[in-house]
C-alpha cells in the first residue's frame, strides 16, 4: 500500500489499510454479544452529507437499498442530504443528534477531515461514534472530449507552463482530490499555491464545469463520471488503484509513475456521538449483514467501488491516525491554514 502523499509527511496507513484493502476477510466477523438485541426496531434515517448523485449520497443509497431489499431489516429507510463546507454541515447536523443509534451518516475519512479541517469546524469527525469501513474509490482524471490533453503528462506541462489556466475541477476543498492535485503539482515543482482548484459538493458539478469550458481538467470518484465517459462526453486520462476498473482504458497513476500521489480515503459510515458499546455494536452487527448481501455486492460493482471491512473501535483507531496525518499533509502541500 503507497503513503498518501510521496513528498509531505509520510501518510501510510500500512497497518490499517492492508489489513483491510488486502486481506480484508482476515479481520473476521463481528463478535456482536451484549449488542441490543431488538434493533432496529423502528425506522433508520442516514444523512447523505453532500448532493444528490454524489459518492456519499450513492453510498447511503445503495446501504438503505441492502438493508430493505435483501430484508436485513423490516423497517423502512429514510436517506437525506446536507451538502456543503466540505460535509461539515451535514457533521455539525450529526453531531447535534447525540445519543441516537437510528441516525447514521456516510462519508469518507480523508475527505471529511479535510473539509473539516479547510472549514475550521468545530467538530471533528473523531467526536461521532465510528461504525464501520466499507469501501475505496478508484478515481478518474477526465478532460472533455473535445480537450487538446490526450494524456496527463500533457496536462502536467501545460500547468508547469501556466498553472493558473489549467484549471481543475475536483470534490471538496481540503479532501482527497484536492489533496492529489496539489500533490501532483509539487511533484512537478508547481507550488500548490499557485494551482486553480474549484471544489465542488459531488454529482454533476464536475461534468458541467468541464463541459462548460470554466474548468480544464476533472477529479472525481470513477463512479460520478463514468456515464459520461461512456456516452463520449469525457475522456479518461488516468485512474487510481493498482489497475484500471473493467471497461475503462486509462493507465493507473502508478503505471505514470505518480503512484504515491494518489490518496486513500476509506468510505463508511458514522453514528451521533454518546452512544454506549451495546449500541455501537448493535448498529455494526446490522451493516455487518448487509454488506455480506447480493444486494450490496450489486452496488460495489455498479459504483467502482472496492470492498473493505473497518468495523467500530478499529474505524474510529484509523480515524484518529488520519486526523493527525491529513493536517501535516495539507499544511506540506500549502492547504493548511
Amino acid at each position: 500500500m503507497p503513503p498518501l502523499l510521496r513528498n509531505g509527511p509520510r501518510l501510510a496507513v500500512v497497518v490499517a489499510l492492508v489489513a483491510t484493502v488486502s486481506s480484508a476477510c482476515t479481520i473476521g466477523s463481528l463478535d456482536d454479544s451484549g449488542a441490543v438485541a431488538d434493533y432496529p426496531s423502528r425506522g433508520l434515517s442516514i444523512l447523505a452529507p453532500g448532493s444528490v448523485g454524489g459518492g456519499w449520497d450513492s453510498r447511503a443509497r445503495g446501504i438503505g437499498s441492502a438493508l430493505t431489499s435483501c430484508k436485513i431489516i423490516d423497517e423502512d429507510v429514510t436517506v437525506t442530504n446536507a451538502p456543503g463546507a466540505g460535509g461539515t454541515i451535514g457533521l455539525a447536523r450529526m453531531a447535534g443528534r447525540k445519543g441516537d443509534p437510528y441516525q447514521l451518516m456516510t462519508m469518507d475519512t480523508v475527505t471529511m477531515i479535510g473539509g473539516a479541517i479547510q472549514n475550521h469546524s468545530p467538530v471533528k469527525l473523531s467526536e461521532l461514534t465510528p461504525v464501520a469501513g466499507l469501501t475505496v474509490s478508484t478515481s478518474a482524471i477526465v478532460v472533455p472530449a473535445r480537450s487538446p490533453f490526450h494524456d496527463l503528462r500533457s496536462v502536467l506541462a501545460a500547468m508547469r507552463k501556466d498553472p493558473k489556466r489549467t484549471s481543475w475541477v475536483g470534490g471538496s476543498l481540503g479532501g482527497p482530490d484536492h489533496i492529489t492535485v496539489a500533490a501532483l503539482a509539487k511533484a512537478e515543482g508547481i507550488s500548490a499555491r499557485k494551482i486553480t482548484y474549484v471544489p465542488t459538493g459531488g454529482g454533476g458539478e464536475v461534468l458541467n464545469l468541464l463541459l462548460s469550458g470554466a474548468s480544464k481538467v476533472g477529479i472525481s470518484t470513477l463512479t460520478e463520471v463514468r456515464p459520461q465517459i461512456e456516452a463520449g462526453k469525457l475522456r479518461v486520462l488516468a485512474v487510481s488503484g493498482d489497475k484500471a476498473p473493467e471497461g475503462i482504458d486509462a493507465p493507473t497513476l502508478g503505471a505514470l509513475g505518480y503512484g504515491d500521489e494518489s490518496v486513500v480515503s476509506v468510505g463508511g459510515v458514522m453514528a451521533p456521538p454518546g452512544l454506549n458499546d451495546d449500541e455501537q455494536r448493535a448498529i455494526v452487527r446490522v451493516v455487518d449483514r448487509m454488506r455480506r448481501t447480493s444486494c450490496w455486492k450489486r452496488a460495489l460493482r455498479q459504483n467502482d467501488w472496492k470492498d473493505v471491512w473497518v468495523p467500530g473501535k478499529k474505524y474510529g483507531a484509523l480515524i484518529d491516525q488520519q486526523q493527525r496525518q491529513v493536517g501535516q499533509a495539507l499544511t506540506s502541500v500549502g492547504l493548511g491554514s
